[in-house]
């Protein structure tokens, strides 16, 4: 089976990356959003668009960190269990946060959909990963897609 090929670019810009969608999902969970509030229900009418919302914050954080840590010596496992168990804590700690804000509120609901998130980020990238070989980029020209 082909495998795609993807670059890791170095690891700096994948922390700074980690910590740029880590701070911007604080910004949005303590600075109330426009329409917040009001109940509207997100894509297919499923869920709710704070949820949808929810989901794909931690789930994208969740995606972030692991491709950062993509690279280290651990074992696949043990890397997206931390990766789990890092971004599950982010979102209790943002819920307490939250619970200590006059225009917030914190929701058991929204930690255990932010653990769903992360989960559904975990198993995906797991998937994910095995049709996928990286490479380390080092410079923009190792940015380019190999044409085979």
């Amino acid at each position: 089976m082909a495998r795609i090929r993807l670059p890791l670019i170095p690891r700096g810009v994948r922390w700074g990356a980690v910590v740029l969608v880590a701070l911007v999902i604080l910004l949005y969970s303590v600075v109330p959003a426009p329409g917040s509030g009001t109940f509207r229900t997100g894509p297919f009418g499923v869920l709710g668009y704070s949820t949808w919302l929810h989901l794909l914050a931690y789930g994208g954080l969740a995606a972030a960190l692991a491709y950062t840590l993509h690279d280290t010596p651990r074992p696949d496992w043990q890397v997206l269990a931390l990766v789990f168990l890092a971004v599950a804590a982010y979102g209790i700690g943002i819920e307490l946060l939250q619970s200590t804000l006059s225009v917030r509120t914190a929701a058991y609901d929204d930690v255990l959909t932010n653990a769903s998130g992360a989960g559904l980020a975990v198993v995906g990238w797991r998937i994910a990963t095995r049709y996928v070989r990286f490479y380390r980029a080092r410079r923009v020209e190792d940015l380019r897609v190999p044409v085979e």
